[in-house]
C-alpha cells in the first residue's frame, strides 16, 4: 500500500487529505503549496473534483471550497487553518 492510500482518521485517504488542505489554503490565502500539476490536474480545484464525484460542486476554487465547508468535508480534518476557519464562522 501506498501512503497516498493510507486512510486517515477522517476517512479520507492520505492524498485526499492533502488535496482539501492545499485548496483550503490556496481559497484563504491565494497562495499554493506547491504547483497543482504534481497532482496531475492543472488546479487543485480538478484534483479535489476528481474524487468526491459531485456534479453540482462548483469548478472554482474558493466557491468549491465553501461549497465543501457547508458539506462538511472540512468537519473531520484538523489543520492549523481550522483555528481561522472556526473564527470567521462565528
Amino acid at each position: 500500500m501506498k501512503l497516498a492510500d493510507t486512510i486517515m482518521e477522517s476517512g479520507f485517504s492520505f492524498q485526499q487529505e492533502l488535496l482539501l488542505q492545499a485548496l483550503e489554503r490556496q481559497a484563504i490565502t491565494g497562495r499554493l503549496m506547491t504547483n497543482p500539476r504534481v497532482t496531475g490536474f492543472t488546479s487543485f480545484a480538478k484534483a479535489v473534483l476528481n474524487f468526491i464525484n459531485d456534479k453540482k460542486a462548483p469548478k472554482t476554487c474558493k466557491n468549491l471550497y465553501r461549497y465543501l465547508l457547508d458539506k462538511g468535508y472540512y468537519d473531520k480534518i484538523e489543520t492549523r487553518l481550522n483555528t481561522y476557519r472556526k473564527e470567521k464562522n462565528e
